[in-house]
């Protein structure tokens, strides 16, 4: 039928077609309607109690031989209806449809548009909720995406969460309980959930929270987080020739930043003014003031970085790092061109200190505040940006023989002398 032809009358009024909206109806409920459209293809429509409607057409064409489609068709649309407020075009997107006409087989075990899927899920997490930034997307969720579509849309995919989740763990194999697979599995069943609940995925794509059990748990505990020693910290300043990359070593290491604080920071009068990119279920944490902590043996350090980051701005800092913001842009840059940082990384492992990152200096900056300084917990928990339990459980283990001993024996004083 040429496409500017109008439906049949006498197709539309078969008794096939009578039999199949009977049966439409009595299966589905009174809302559908399906005729004959322009082409010779079918138009669907659900109509709502309150008068609305909405209405699709489909390569499906209008004929006895397309009943049993149709009628599968009708049953996946209904059972996404019912369970997400949505309009039928919106509803069609999530079902694969080819080109060519799909028999009832292929439509009731055809492959959800899981294409489709991400990137709604990628609009709601990006533009329109806000929960995850576009560089964050750029940098985790994407891959992670794609790895899960590669095994969905294999020839004999996983047809429920758990096994998409452990097809992910076979497919990517990480350390039980590494950050490698906590994030993968986690931004997957992020996905999955949120195709179940708003694009239409059925029920059993959803995943439980036993999914857990396929992060597991190291098998050797991890090493704590080790400081950078101030002796370690100005050899290293010293060694830095590139006078842009010197200043934002000295930033990380006399004002605890983290790596992605650089390029968000401000030079005030006699403090660093640090915007929050740090993100957590409540979005980004508050901006914060940041007094610096001399070294010992480098009195006044605080203050001429101060004074020489006030004076250029953003622009004395090197551009890869504020354009990049992640800690292995320093890493990089300290491997590459300061052989010094290879030395104190092998000397710290020889003699037991523990393995130094880049954060080495962020957690030398608590150490420091701590023993040096005698800083409480809550006010260092202040200047680095996170809360009491969290500085707690990260950095109280650095209290050694001498200085429970110490504090002992000055508390034992104090209560005698009460």
């Amino acid at each position: 039928m040429p496409h500017s032809q109008k439906p049949s009358a006498q197709n539309a009024s078969a008794p096939w077609a009578e039999t199949f909206r009977q049966l439409v109806r009595a299966s589905y409920g009174p809302g559908w309607i399906l005729r004959e459209h322009r082409g010779g293809r079918t138009q669907i429509t659900r109509a709502w109690l309150d008068g609305s409607r909405s209405s699709v057409t489909v390569v499906l064409p209008w004929r006895a031989e397309s009943a049993s489609a149709l009628l599968v068709l009708v049953e996946r649309l209904d059972s996404v209806l019912q369970h997400q407020s949505m309009s039928l075009a919106r509803a069609m997107a999530c079902i694969n449809l080819e080109d060519s006409p799909p028999s009832a087989m292929e439509l009731r075990h055809g492959a959800t548009n899981w294409h489709w899927a991400v990137e709604q899920f990628r609009f709601h997490m990006v533009e329109e909720s806000g929960r995850v930034k576009p560089l964050t997307w750029h940098r985790t969720y994407r891959s992670h995406l794609e790895q899960t579509l590669a095994v969905l849309e294999r020839p004999r995919a996983p047809r429920d969460g758990r096994g998409v989740l452990k097809a992910l763990v076979m497919a990517h194999p990480t350390p039980p309980g590494g950050s490698g697979r906590r994030e993968r599995l986690g931004n997957a069943a992020r996905f999955l959930a949120f195709a179940v609940d708003h694009c239409g995925v059925a029920e059993q794509y959803r995943p439980s929270l036993e999914y857990k059990e396929l992060i597991g748990r190291r098998l050797q505990r991890k090493q704590p987080a080790t400081p950078l020693l101030d002796e370690q910290f100005l050899s290293l300043y010293s060694a830095i020739q590139e006078p842009r990359w010197r200043l934002a070593i000295g930033l990380l290491g006399v004002f605890g930043l983290r790596p992605a604080e650089l390029g968000c920071c401000r030079a005030e009068e006699g403090v660093l003014r640090v915007e929050g990119v740090k993100r957590n279920s409540s979005g980004c944490l508050p901006a914060r003031l940041v007094h610096g902590l001399d070294p010992a043996g480098a009195e006044g350090m605080a203050d001429a970085l101060l004074a020489e980051f006030r004076s250029i701005g953003q622009s004395a800092l090197p551009h890869s790092v504020v354009a990049a913001i992640w800690s292995t842009r320093v890493q990089q840059h300290l491997v590459r061109h300061v052989p010094r940082w290879t030395e104190i990384l092998a000397d710290a492992k020889q003699s037991g200190q523990g393995h130094l990152t880049v954060y080495g200096m962020r957690h030398g900056f608590a150490f420091r505040g701590s023993q040096l300084y005698g800083l409480s917990p809550r006010v260092l928990a202040a200047l680095m940006g996170h809360t009491t339990p969290v500085h707690l459980r990260h950095y109280g283990q650095w209290a050694g023989e001498q200085e429970i001993a110490s504090a002992v024996r000055i508390a034992r004083q104090r209560t005698r002398q009460d």
